[in-house]
């Protein structure tokens, strides 16, 4: 019964995300409740546990990293990206961050 109860909550909740991009409200960067309520329910927890995950393969491989010449960037990649993406952003809004920065910055 529990299962059941979580899949229907879970369409539900997966279902607002072509109601928000066809009517969010973009041009005042609000979103709707829904989709907020998405984002901390599932979203979040997830992207925080891919964090963790990501986290520990870069401390495995950041000898390796820095002795080839790529540290800064694999931290980058592996540490800063997940990251900001789980707590730099407003609640709801999956393309943009609270400092308009991008998610990394390659270099050139």
């Amino acid at each position: 019964m529990k299962r059941e109860m979580f899949v229907v909550l879970l369409v539900a909740m997966l279902s607002t995300v072509p109601i928000y991009q066809a009517y969010g409200d973009e041009a005042e960067g609000k979103a709707p409740v829904a989709l907020k309520i998405v984002d901390v329910v599932i979203v979040r927890p997830v992207s925080a546990v891919v964090a963790v995950g990501l986290t520990a393969v870069s401390i495995g491989t950041i000898p390796a990293a820095y002795i080839i010449g790529i540290g800064e960037h694999s931290v980058r990649i592996l540490v800063e990206a997940p990251w900001r993406f789980t707590a730099a952003r407003k609640f709801g809004k999956f393309n943009s961050y609270k400092d308009g920065k991008p998610i990394t910055v390659l270099p050139d």
